[in-house]
């Protein structure tokens, strides 16, 4: 004979009877909750059914770039103060001594800070400073990179070259102990960037790179100092001396290349055909960085005079080194400037057209010309190389397009400013 099972109790609110079940579905409480409520606390019925249950925040791991908060000053039944914390699947513990001493708390402080400043969230990541792997080690890096390279809220194009460099070093050496990279190693991931057809120079560059990671790392006291001194050692790539190739020097374009491409511009949409327009010609006049001109906005323009000031907000290059840069926009600038200035509502930018898609637009239209292919990026160029030969001076060239003589000359500028001097002096004296 089968027994049957007992019926659930009903609870009564509001003149209407229901099982607990029934009524925790209604109410959006859990059955557990609600049973806690009536037989373990003694809450009545209306009290358990009508108090919405406490939200216990978010679970599951923390987003990516957010620091983790500081784990809370706790009591250990043993009677010591400790925190404790879960990463990377293992539970971590961290005890300060009595609790409610001076001595915890002042133990508990300089380990909150600490925690602030990354160093056990990068001791973790990498697994702890004995036994750290090249893989582990390069975790670290990138995760700290990611963090570090970032400049208005996005990350830099310096954290692709990083990670680069890093899949490379992890591919061959991964399992190694990071204590026991030696700069023969260096030289192999070196070799391995030659093979894959790079030039001298993003050779040196990313190996670089590597070396700067166990600086880091070193910093943080992930691994030997030791290291990082011998992997200084190895030596550059020197030009003639290698397979890798050298990058042929980016060259000005020509006035007449520049009007080639725009008067093959899509006519599809006249406003954006216009702006674009306007882009090319500003930078050749004035020498902007593409994204500068992208990211121009009306409260960055000093209108002030016959002769504008552009201060470049969050585009700056060298906004991380704590260096200005201003562009001074003359007559045909200001004139070029002026109707796009005024269809800018504040706040918005002058021209609204991502910095990627502006290159693609002017590189499909040199195609379209039959000219030398070229980028907005070269404008600069052109302009630096043509106040070096009005000027005959590597200064005004390097005031003109806002940097330094070193780089002017070794980048922008494409021929000697004391080139026609000689030629005069040859032919009085000569």
């Amino acid at each position: 004979m089968r027994c049957k099972m007992p019926k659930s109790p009903l609870f009564e609110l509001d003149g209407e009877s229901r099982t607990l079940a029934e009524w925790a579905r209604i109410r959006q409480i859990s059955p557990y909750t609600v049973w806690t409520r009536i037989h373990q606390l003694g809450w009545d019925t209306a009290r358990a059914l009508n108090t919405p249950a406490k939200s216990r925040g978010r679970r599951g791991r923390p987003k990516a770039g957010v620091p983790r908060a500081c784990p809370e000053y706790k009591r250990h039944p043993s009677g010591r103060a400790y925190c404790r914390w879960k990463a990377n699947g293992r539970r971590h513990e961290r005890y300060f001594g009595k609790y409610g001493s001076a001595e915890a708390a002042t133990a508990y402080r300089r380990f909150a800070a600490e925690w602030a400043s990354g160093a056990y969230e990068t001791l973790i990541a990498a697994g702890g400073p004995d036994g750290t792997s090249v893989a582990s080690l390069f975790k670290a890096w990138v995760s700290h990179c990611e963090r570090h390279y970032v400049k208005g809220g996005e990350q830099t194009s310096e954290l692709t070259h990083v990670r680069a460099a890093a899949r490379v070093a992890v591919s061959l050496y991964g399992n190694t102990p990071a204590q026991d990279f030696k700069p023969a190693m260096l030289r192999v991931c070196r070799e391995e960037f030659v093979n894959g057809g790079l030039t001298r120079g993003v050779c040196n560059s990313y190996t670089a790179r590597i070396v700067r990671c166990f600086r880091w790392c070193a910093a943080q006291s992930l691994v030997s100092e030791t290291v990082y001194n011998t992997l200084k050692l190895v030596e550059r790539l020197a030009p003639g001396r290698t397979k890798a190739p050298d990058r042929q020097r980016r060259k000005p374009t020509t006035d007449a290349q520049i009007e080639s491409a725009l008067a093959c511009i899509p006519n599809r949409s006249p406003e954006r055909r216009s702006r674009v327009v306007a882009m090319v010609r500003l930078q050749r006049l004035t020498g902007m960085r593409p994204g500068e001109v992208c990211a121009m906005v009306p409260e960055e323009i000093d209108q002030r005079g016959d002769v504008w000031c552009y201060e470049v907000g969050k585009a700056n290059k060298n906004l991380h080194r704590g260096q200005g840069q201003e562009y001074f926009l003359g007559p045909q600038a200001v004139e070029l400037l002026r109707p796009h200035l005024a269809a800018t509502k504040p706040g918005e930018k002058v021209f609204p057209i991502d910095r990627d898609c502006y290159r693609a637009t002017v590189k499909l239209a040199a195609v379209k010309a039959g000219v030398p292919v070229w980028t907005p990026h070269q404008l600069r160029h052109a302009l630096a190389t043509a106040v070096a030969e009005r000027f005959r001076s590597l200064t005004h060239a390097a005031a003109a397009i806002g940097d330094s003589e070193a780089v002017a000359a070794a980048v922008y500028v494409h021929v000697d400013p004391k080139r026609q001097a000689k030629i005069e002096v040859a032919r009085a004296m000569g």
